[in-house]
């Protein structure tokens, strides 16, 4: 697909694109590390559900993504993205927020989700209006990935990051279990939950075929011969669908109670050395199912969409933040040419980025837009139009977290352009140099 990216020897821009959101704005919402990241607060997943995880690696960045939508954190809760691969950590976390005034006849109006230090939903798609899989089922709490060459492929690297080990250290075992789980989610791909596939048959149905090679490996047959999961001609993808309607997981996050929304997330990478080998896709497809109380006349006024992230690049303490308003990016570098974590690779400090390449859509009677990779004619995509800074021990904080309604009302301040705090009314951002 097309799209704006940047790359050299001493940069990364890490490129993230939101096509499929259907609804209104969007913004880039950055916490500053300016905390210690084992002593940041972290909401505790609940006792009966860990999320299943994995990894987007199949070029230099290596990213943690899980069935709940949570990513971008390690398993042991630690930054979650290293470039380049087994060096340091540039993210610590990351997650989509949204926010709207729900009409459903219900309170409060205005609600708040997603995910950022923890995650407001839970494994599983939305069955009917208020109800969702279970997702505590192991078919359901689940996240799934492929890579077309998974049978032949030089495996150790993934293995040693998926295992979390030393590369000497990798087994044949552990080889044969990450071969056998990409065969798995190839011939399980969740097609008829909305996971993307080439569709060799024309007839909406996902019918992958395997065949036997002179080694004796079952391998997969590839498109157009027949179904073949994936997007965009990628060399790796992992999907994940998840729902807000366990209120237990959604209240703890900023004391919104479920709206009824799924979300669906597609990432992929492309194993090249060029600049496209330093950049993981995200697609979103956010989904308006409705709780057991919806109404059918219910909807969202004013929704908002934000890529906010926690960015570590290295060490945390030195880390600078801006936008360009033209590219639709968001991105964080490092304030000297050396870094202290990067200086044990012998490398400098690389730069982080999260670029809109197509926004949320809207009616434009003489535009063309993106939407679910396609054009779209008579509409067209939302740029970036807010961008913002906040953090622990700077004069606006992280909104609150753990379950108070403050924090949805901070939030909703940020998601419009305004200062998280006061929550009413709110406070327009002053350039503190004019």
């Amino acid at each position: 697909m097309n799209g704006r990216f940047f790359s050299s020897k001493r940069n990364l821009f890490l490129i993230l694109t939101l096509v499929s959101i259907c609804l209104l704005l969007l913004s880039f919402l950055l916490s500053a590390a300016g905390q210690d990241k084992n002593k940041k607060q972290l909401l505790s997943r609940q006792t009966s559900f860990e999320p299943d995880g994995t990894l987007m690696n199949i070029n230099d960045i290596s990213m943690w993504i899980y069935a709940d939508g949570e990513s971008a954190i390690s398993p042991d809760r630690n930054s979650g993205v290293t470039y380049p691969r087994a060096t340091a950590g540039v993210v610590f976390t990351d997650g989509l927020v949204w926010g709207g005034m729900v009409r459903d006849e219900q309170m409060p109006l205005v609600r708040v989700g997603g995910q950022t230090y923890g995650s407001g939903l839970v494994a599983g798609s939305i069955i009917s209006p208020g109800v969702a899989e279970d997702f505590n089922d192991p078919n359901v709490n689940r996240i799934w990935r492929i890579r077309g060459d998974y049978w032949r492929a030089d495996l150790v690297p993934d293995a040693a990051e998926f295992f979390r080990k030393p590369v000497e250290e990798v087994s044949d075992d552990d080889l044969n279990e990450l071969r056998a789980t990409y065969a798995q989610d190839w011939r399980e791909w969740p097609a008829e939950k909305g996971a993307p596939f080439y569709d060799a048959g024309n007839d909406g149905l996902y019918n992958p075929e395997f065949t036997t090679d002179v080694d004796g490996f079952q391998v997969p047959v590839l498109y157009p011969e027949a179904d073949e999961p994936g997007i965009a001609n990628a060399d790796q993808v992992v999907w994940l669908v998840a729902n807000d309607l366990d209120s237990t997981t959604v209240l703890k996050l900023y004391g919104s109670p479920p709206i009824g929304l799924e979300m669906q997330l597609t990432l992929w990478g492309y194993k090249r050395a060029d600049a496209l080998g330093n950049v993981i896709f995200k697609q979103y497809r956010v989904i308006y199912k409705g709780t057991e109380n919806t109404p059918l006349d219910a909807r969202i006024d004013s929704m908002h969409f934000a890529q906010w992230s926690d960015p570590d690049l290295g060490s945390f303490g030195d880390d600078l933040v801006g936008c360009d308003i033209l590219l639709d990016l968001g991105y964080v570098y490092n304030s000297s040419t050396q870094d202290q974590e990067f200086g044990k690779f012998n490398l400098p400090p690389p730069a982080v980025g999260y670029d809109i390449l197509a926004g949320p859509i809207v009616p434009g009677s003489s535009s063309e837009a993106i939407f679910d990779l396609k054009k779209r004619l008579g509409f067209r995509n939302l740029p970036m139009t807010t961008f913002a800074l906040f953090g622990g021990g700077g004069s606006d904080s992280d909104p609150t977290l753990g379950g108070n309604y403050n924090g949805t009302l901070q939030w909703w301040n940020l998601l419009r352009g305004f200062r998280p705090r006061p929550e009413t009314p709110p406070q327009p951002w002053v350039d503190p140099t004019t």
